[in-house]
């Protein structure tokens, strides 16, 4: 696997009259407090800035380093990659850009620059949109040059946060996810401000990310059910900290941030070793990927989390919340399914009784019974979820991107629950198919596999209610079904392929 370059950059800015080699003294308090005619890039250039200074750290492992050239003064290139630059510093391909930033810590621990900026090497742009289909990870209104510039004792500008326990992630609104994404909606970010300062620079709602337990697992070698015990471990045990705030952790997507060595040295060198360490015996080590979450964190001590949560983020509580969020947003979505009024015998003023959904046989199968349930009722619906396939553009089936017996999956999860969506009470029903996909598109085995997840929900409502949700308002009434199908991470062969999915519908005469 890949590992980015770092880049390390060390700058220095003067106010007035200190000569070069007094500068690194003065750098910090100098380039607070005063402003200046010259930028950061002709401070570097004109050599009033230097590597004590200032320091660029970058992570390469084949990326164009040009965009980098106007900091070359202050930078320093870690490569992993099969070519490499002359004045880079070549590491084994292990442990991702993690692995890179720790082993600079460790090893140039007692000749940090005053301030120390940490990045991927591939060139900075808004947003990131995918594995190999671009962005470089910067939030809208942001620049690189921004992290040259000394804050408080570290810039970290966070894009996302992910709730520990159910690793649901929010994005922050100025966070592009695809380049249609419209700028006139995305709001755009202060670089001074570490988190949202409000208005169109606002987190989002939780989003499940249903594959990435499935990852993590098999990265780590962790029974799914324990992910969220092993990340407390991690946290307290390796990290000497407490779990933030509503086990809530912001971080930035791409893992680019700026730190000053008195920051840095609140951590003993031992830790930076001990952290390094476990990234050197794998190629793609699953704490590659924790890291990332927690660069805020490693890089120091701080004694507060980055941003605030609201009242309901702090009592640590989201699964709820973020169930009901994903399924309005489904809803609303141009992929949804939903089917209205399907059971007989719903509603009559106020004599609604609780319904029953039964599981049938191993196969994904529900038999839904109305006000009731089955004791009072002949009557029922049942859903059938079959198969799934990738088809291509002419309908054709891709064979090694498609399952035909959901029955004969072995991973399923299961899980019912009483919640209330959108201010009506509702019986939720939530099948899980994790899928390791071991073959590549033209049937070779893959070295290392894809992972994706199927997630069926649905909804039996027991209250009547006018649901809003963005700009559109539905009814649901006692009785009526809904259904959501999910796809997550899927690993389409070609952008014009899609999925199809077999749904059989059964009900009795008379119902």
């Amino acid at each position: 696997p890949r590992t980015p370059r770092i880049l390390i950059l060390s700058l220095l800015i003067l106010c007035n009259g200190p000569k070069v080699e007094d500068v690194h003294e003065t750098f910090l308090s100098d380039h607070r407090c005063c402003g200046r005619a010259s930028s950061v890039v002709e401070d570097i250039q004109q050599g009033r800035v230097n590597k004590k200074n200032l320091e660029v750290v970058l992570a390469q492992y084949n990326e164009d380093l040009s965009w980098s050239d106007k900091f070359a003064p202050v930078r320093t290139v870690y490569c992993k990659g099969a070519s490499c630059p002359n004045d880079s510093t070549r590491l084994p391909n292990v442990g991702r850009e993690g692995h890179t930033f720790l082993w600079h810590l460790v090893n140039h621990y007692d000749d940090l620059a005053d301030w120390t900026v940490f990045s991927q090497a591939e060139e900075p742009s808004e947003g990131y949109f995918g594995k190999g289909r671009g962005g470089g990870h910067l939030l809208k209104g942001v620049t690189f040059e921004d992290y040259l510039e000394p804050h408080g004792d570290s810039k970290f500008l966070m894009s996302s946060k992910v709730h520990l326990p159910t690793l649901a992630h929010s994005l922050r609104s100025t966070f592009k996810v695809s380049p249609d994404d419209d700028d006139e909606f995305l709001g755009t970010s202060d670089p001074s401000h570490t988190c949202p300062a409000g208005g169109m620079d606002a987190w989002g709602p939780y989003k499940a990310q249903l594959w990435l337990s499935d990852f993590l697992s098999q990265k780590c070698g962790v029974e799914t059910a324990a992910i969220s015990e092993a990340l407390r471990v991690f946290w307290e045990d390796t990290l000497d900290m407490p779990l933030p705030p509503g086990n809530v952790v912001h971080f930035s997507q791409g893992a680019r941030f700026a730190v000053s060595r008195e920051r840095l040295h609140q951590r003993p060198r031992s830790f930076y070793e001990s952290l390094l360490s476990m990234l050197e015996s794998e190629d793609d080590s699953c704490f590659s990927y924790i890291y990332e979450w927690a660069w805020y964190y490693i890089a120091g001590k701080p004694v507060e989390a980055p941003c605030k949560l609201d009242a309901q983020e702090a009592t640590g509580d989201l699964e709820e919340i973020e169930q009901a969020e994903r399924i309005l947003s489904r809803w609303t979505d141009n992929v949804k399914g939903g089917i209205s009024g399907g059971i007989s015998g719903g509603g009559g003023g106020g004599s609604y009784k609780s319904p029953e959904i039964e599981w049938v046989g191993k196969a994904p199968k529900f038999r839904i019974y109305p006000s009731g349930g089955k004791a009072a009722n002949s009557s029922w619906m049942m859903l059938t979820f079959g198969k799934i396939q990738e088809v291509d553009a002419d309908g054709k089936t891709v064979t090694t991107r498609s399952i035909n017996s959901l029955a004969a999956e072995k991973d399923i999860t299961w899980s019912e629950a009483e919640m209330t969506i959108g201010g009506a009470a509702a019986t939720v029903v939530t099948m899980t198919l994790p899928i390791e996909f071991k073959q590549s598109c033209r049937s070779s085995t893959l070295t290392s596999p894809d992972y994706s997840s199927v997630t069926v929900e649905i909804v039996l409502f027991s209250d009547y209610a006018n649901i809003t949700y963005g700009s559109e308002t539905f009814e649901v009434s006692p009785g009526q079904i809904k259904f959501n199908i999910e796809s997550e991470a899927w690993p389409f062969c070609a952008d014009t392929d899609s999925l199809q999915f077999t749904l059989d519908i059964k009900m009795p005469s008379g119902s």
